[in-house]
């Protein structure tokens, strides 16, 4: 059998993990015309997704979004886009541009490509 006291505390640490998570808002980069932006802010409440936009002629957006918004209709005409591409997604600074992402993973790509060249000459 569980204490009582047990009981309490366990009540506790729910309660405490309740308030934190309500504390907590979503963050994600916000710039415009920048490929690698690297300006992170706290998005209000009621905007609970990250964007990422690439327009044509080249224009990025990096911004806070609502998620039930995250359609091609609402995305164009609120930045004043004909053509886009676009992601939205409900992570911490989860809208890096896809430029980024390619630049980080390159290092990777060149040392597993020279380790495989040396061995194949030794």
């Amino acid at each position: 059998m569980a204490s009582k006291g047990g009981y309490i505390l366990l009540g506790l640490l729910f309660f405490l993990a309740v308030l934190c998570q309500l504390g907590h808002s979503l963050q994600c980069y916000s710039c415009v015309n920048q490929v690698d932006c690297a300006t992170a802010i706290n998005c209000s409440q009621n905007q609970d997704a990250c964007l990422y936009a690439k327009a044509v002629p080249l224009k990025f957006y990096h911004q806070c979004w609502r998620y039930q918004d995250c359609n091609f209709e609402f995305i164009a005409r609120s930045l004043g886009e004909k053509q886009l591409q676009y992601h939205c997604c409900q992570k911490n600074l989860c809208n890096k541009s896809d430029w980024t992402s390619i630049s980080e993973k390159t290092p990777l790509l060149v040392t597993l490509l020279l380790v495989a060249v040396s061995r194949f000459y030794l």
